[in-house]
């Protein structure tokens, strides 16, 4: 497994970046190393927007990055020393090589910043004669700007000058060529007499001063020479205009500084940022195998001359060296020469064949003969042009080669003659590099363009990965892995993984700790070369992206990088808006199905009340009925002897009237007229006392199996209607299972909700126990589903059912406060789950059942108020066997004039429900005369909002023991 060396440094990677991309590129590759470029922007960038960019220093950590390139410059411009040093330390342990700024005791790699400065500024002075030279500072926590300086002053100190403060500009916050051009303009303004001559911190800065000192009326260089350092000017950069407005014009574009033709060609000093770039990559492939590397490391800089210092550059002039340099020795010989001419091609020139130089010198020094060396060299150039070799890098040593044959005595006349032919031949090819270029520029910004477009309009993750692999091979990258963070930045998830012309969809489904860089570590045969960048929104990091280089020119990683997080911001904004439209299709799914829900409720509801109002009126009569039949019949049976053959009878007699009784009972508490008791009730502990009854219910053909968790808590519940409840549902599950099954009860805790999809409309949302009852038996359709909790409604055969059985847990449920569920499926069984509001005080310990002694008796005065007859006759026979004086009324009126007329009546028993007065009104009209007399209301069906919170009532049909033990309680109680 290869080493990777990690690269920090601040985009775009173009111009002065690029160089130094390549540099450790080039350097990494020749050390056998992988190479990631973590591209990020200044730290503390006053933008905040780009500042996120910097989220991919993050992704730097010990055991993915084995050594680190740190750039010091390029990200340290905003912040000072010390937070530059700190700002390292984060990567401890990985070792660090920095360039241009020393950081603790790491190798740093730096240019020779002030020797290179001070042969700029020697140039002026002992070629051109300048004395009084100016100086353009740099930003102070730019370290190699202070070096420059100082290059300045060993210059004017070597040869005997003074450094004359007000010809030396403040240091400059930035590297803005308008500051500086607005700091000459103000020095010049000052100063009784210009600077002959200006050096420059860097190029930028040296375009401001011809700014400058064209808007003063000067001339460059004829009355101020300039020159620069570093070799580039960042036209992308910082916004320098190509070209000024002759005047100016309405809409015009206005810069304080511009680049046109008329600009000179700057003599500068070549900042050898490759050359550094290696180095350092030199020596972090070093620190990786454990070897030592020198504490600081000092690259040479280079003179180019060019037409702002005054000079006239020899050969096109644009890598012309120092004049200096290419003075001729008289121990020179044509061997060196042609050495020479190797030295300036560079190791491109291995494809021409051997001894091409000494061939060429041959050739050259013969002058008479032009034609030969013309053919040659043009054979030559065009070779070397197609190796990538540039075709300025023969100017120097050709010009050597001049200066060489006259120094040796040939004819002038005909050297500078093939020396023009020369100067033609290169320039044309110069030219044709150029228009090449800048065609070669176009295209890959057309084809970047275009992408961009593509990638930018993808509405979803399937048509952004279309884009790019469409896209990605059209700009030459043949590998680029998209990630996305998860849930926080520490870990992330491949959204596209490419590489060698196809995507790798199995990787996009694994997450991965985010320094990871990739879920796999990408392995090639040869060293690979990366980019890394963060994708972010406004507000957001997105994740990042991971290129494997192709083509080298940088700016196309991150034009593609910026692409990516417009559009995979944009997709996510349309997920969001898709997301929000599908929630609010739901939503309106949901309250249409709640709406039909609650309208299938209403109309349940109204169904119901129409058969309870029924159901009532028909109870009413019938336990009027039902009243006298049973009467009569436990009349009978009292009366009776044991052996009596007429007793049989009777007692079917009584025994049907029971049913009847209890059938009525059902129908009321359907219809919610069941006058119920709640009270603090355990639930699992009534299941477990009714458990041998339920077993004794359900049969030995299925087995009942209970879930009845600790932790359940009370209910708030009638505890007589709980058992009736359990009952009804065994039964209708052991119905259901005429083979055998499984009937299962289970408690627990539940919390419904406002949208939970019960039978009952309007249950409240809060804590509740759910009670289920499930079988294993036929189970339901859809249809029978729909009726199941209406009564009378029933699948069994005629004589097997009354069809009340889960009516009657409909209404108690109901009338409890609670909610009901049912779930089925034909052939799958049934569950029925009653959810009943949770008590809040802890459950008592259920009564002990009573022994029942005989009806007491008394001889009080009763009036008796009953509508019906038969059912008066019974219970006045009943009051007046037991010993009480009773007297009679067929309603609340004729009850009033008998109230009247009689002083010494102690009890009223009275119906609820009668002709011209009820029982309500009446006791209402004879407690404002008697307040203390107790009254007694027995009634076939209501409920007990029709009555006053103190009244007693006594459901139809009655006992006779039943009524005598609550007559005689009153009276005792009213004494």
């Amino acid at each position: 497994m290869r080493p990777t060396i990690g690269m920090i440094t601040a985009g775009p990677l173009i111009e002065l970046a690029g160089e130094q991309w390549q540099g450790v590129s080039d350097g990494v590759a020749a050390g056998g190393c992988d190479l990631v470029c973590f591209v990020g922007t200044e730290l503390a960038h006053p933008d905040r927007h780009k500042r996120q960019a910097n989220a991919v220093y993050d992704l730097i950590a010990p055991g993915r990055i084995d050594a680190l390139v740190i750039w010091t410059t390029r990200i340290s411009q905003q912040i000072g020393e010390a937070a530059m040093r700190e700002f390292a330390g984060r990567y401890a342990p990985i070792p660090i090589v920095s360039v241009e700024a020393h950081l603790a005791d790491w190798p740093t790699v730096v240019m020779d910043n002030r020797g290179g400065m001070d042969q700029a500024v020697s140039h002026l002075i002992e070629v051109h004669g300048h004395r009084r030279i100016g100086f353009v500072r740099g930003p102070l926590a730019h370290v190699g700007a202070q070096d420059r300086y100082q290059g300045y002053v060993d210059a004017l100190t070597r040869h005997g000058l003074a450094v004359e403060p007000e010809l030396v500009t403040a240091p400059a916050p930035s590297w803005d060529p308008a500051a500086a051009a607005d700091a000459v303009a103000a020095m010049l303004d000052e100063v009784a007499e210009p600077p002959d001559a200006f050096a420059a911190a860097n190029d930028e800065f040296a375009l401001g001063v011809v700014t400058a000192v064209q808007e003063a009326g000067l001339r460059t260089p004829e009355d101020v020479a300039v020159v620069g350092y570093d070799n580039h000017t960042c036209i992308r950069s910082n916004d320098l205009g190509y070209q000024a407005p002759a005047r100016p014009a309405s809409g015009s574009v206005h810069r304080r500084v511009n680049i046109d033709a008329g600009t000179p060609a700057l003599t500068t000093v070549r900042a050898p940022f490759h050359e550094m770039g290696r180095r350092a990559a030199e020596l972090a492939s070093a620190l990786v195998r454990g070897e030592s590397a020198p504490v600081l490391e000092v690259v040479p800089t280079e003179l180019v001359v060019g037409r702002s210092c005054g000079c006239i550059p020899s050969g096109g002039g644009i890598s012309a060296p120092a004049h200096g340099e290419l003075a001729v020795t008289e121990h020179d010989t044509a061997g060196a020469v042609a050495a020479n001419l190797r030295q300036g091609l560079g190791p491109k020139s291995a494809v021409l064949p051997d001894g091409w130089a000494e061939h060429l010198v041959r050739l050259f020094l013969d002058a008479g003969r032009p034609d030969g060396f013309l053919a040659v060299f043009a054979e030559y150039l065009r070779d070397s042009a197609r190796a990538g070799c540039a075709a300025q890098s023969w100017w120097a040593p050709l010009f050597y080669l001049r200066r060489f044959a006259v120094a040796h005595g040939i004819d002038e006349g005909a050297v500078e003659d093939l020396w023009l032919r020369v100067q033609l031949m290169v320039s044309d090819v110069v030219e044709r590099e150029r228009t090449f270029e800048y065609l070669l520029h176009e295209r890959q910004d057309q084809t970047v363009r275009e992408a961009g477009q593509r990638l930018i309009v993808s509405r979803d993750v399937s048509e952004l990965t279309g884009a790019l692999v469409a896209e990605l091979p059209r700009m030459g990258i043949p590998g680029c892995h998209v990630m996305t963070f998860e849930s926080t930045r520490e870990h992330a998830r491949p959204l596209m993984s490419y590489e060698n012309g196809e995507l790798r969809p199995e990787r996009t489904a694994l997450t991965f700790r985010s320094t990871q860089l990739t879920p796999h570590r990408i392995d090639r045969q040869k060293p690979a070369n990366f980019v890394a960048a963060a994708l972010f929104g406004l507000e957001e990091q997105l994740g990042f992206v991971l290129f494997e280089v192709g083509a080298m020119p940088g700016w196309v990683y991150e034009a593609i990088q910026q692409q990516l997080s417009s559009a995979l911001r944009g997709i996510r904004m349309l997920e969001r808006e898709r997301q929000a439209l599908a929630e609010a299709e739901q939503a309106r799914r949901s309250l249409e199905v709640a709406h039909a829900e609650l309208e299938a409720q209403l109309r349940h509801a109204q169904k119901m009340e129409a058969i309870g109002r029924l159901t009532g009126s028909i109870a009413h009569d019938f336990n009027n009925i039902l009243t006298v039949i049973n009467g009569n019949s436990e009349a009978f049976l009292r009366r009776c002897s044991p052996d009596d053959p007429r007793r049989p009878e009777i007692e079917d007699v009584q025994h049907a009237g029971e049913r009847a009784a209890n059938l009525t009972r059902q129908l009321l508490a359907f219809t919610r007229q069941e006058e119920l008791e709640p009270e603090c009730v355990d639930l699992n502990a009534t299941i477990t006392e009714v458990r041998a009854m339920l077993a004794t219910l359900i049969g030995e053909d299925v087995e009942l199996v209970l879930d009845l968790p600790p932790h359940v808590p009370p209910v708030w519940a009638d505890a007589g209607q709980l058992e009736q409840i359990l009952f009804n549902l065994a039964a209708n599950a052991r119905d259901a299972m005429p083979g055998g099954g499984v009937l299962g009860i289970s408690t627990d805790n539940v919390r419904l909700d406002a949208r939970h999809p019960g039978r009952i409309a309007d249950v409240r949302p809060g804590d509740y126990v759910a009670l289920s009852v499930s079988d294993t038996g036929t189970g339901m359709d859809e249809a029978v589903q729909a009726q199941v909790f209406e009564p009378y409604f029933t699948t069994k055969p005629v004589g097997k059912g009354t069809g009340l059985g889960l009516a009657t847990v409909f209404g108690i449920v109901q009338q409890s406060g609670g909610q009901i569920d049912l779930a089925s499926a034909s052939g799958a069984g049934t569950t029925v789950t009653v959810y009943l509001p949770r008590a809040q005080t802890p459950a008592a310990p259920l009564p002990h059942a009573t022994t029942r002694t005989s009806p007491p008796r008394g001889s009080e005065t009763i009036l008796l108020v009953e509508d019906d007859s038969q059912v008066r006759a019974v219970t006045r026979h009943s009051l007046e066997r037991s010993g009480y004086e009773v007297i009679e009324a067929p309603n609340g009126l004729q009850a009033l004039e008998l109230v009247d007329t009689h002083e010494d009546i102690d009890l009223i028993v009275t119906d609820v429900v009668m002709p011209k007065m009820g029982g309500p009104e009446l006791a209402a009209t004879v407690r404002r005369r008697q307040p203390a007399l107790p009254v007694l209301y027995v009634s076939g069906c209501t409920t007990a909002e029709e009555l006053d919170d103190a009244a007693v009532l006594l459901a139809k049909p009655y006992a006779e023991t039943e009524l005598l033990d609550v007559v005689r309680r009153l009276l005792d109680q009213a004494v």
